[in-house]
């Protein structure tokens, strides 16, 4: 699964050889469920095919509305409880206060997990 970043969408690609998932861009779409469930059913879909698997979700955004913090959320509990190793790759700009206080709430919330915070000087040359 691969879908192209718009101006309110990240960029997500759902490697399942390689067992990757990346969010990448700016997510705060005016429709979040309807960006957000497609990939929620392929996560689901395809977690039979990743289950044992170890996961990397790598997560690049530069800004995220609550809606697209509930639907990553999810996302990623979904695939923690079906994987036997999650390692999440939480980027933020080195100047970005908020998406760094973001990672670790979600650090927090991911405790089983290899979850890295890593500071990036852009989050467009990654």
């Amino acid at each position: 699964m691969e879908i192209k970043a718009q101006l309110n969408k990240p960029y997500v690609k759902l490697d399942k050889e390689k067992c990757i998932l990346t969010f990448k861009g700016k997510s705060y779409p005016e429709h979040a469920k309807d960006f957000y469930e497609p990939i929620l059913d392929e996560v689901i879909s395809c977690s039979d095919e990743i289950e044992g698997e170890m996961i990397t979700v790598n997560i690049m955004l530069e800004i995220m509305n609550s809606l697209s913090t509930k639907y990553i959320y999810k996302i990623l509990k979904i695939i923690e409880g079906r994987s036997k190793k999650l390692n999440i790759n939480w980027y933020f700009e080195n100047d970005d206060e908020d998406m760094e206080d973001e990672g670790y709430l979600f650090k927090d919330s991911f405790k089983s997990t290899n979850f890295e915070l890593i500071s990036v000087t852009d989050l467009r040359e990654i």
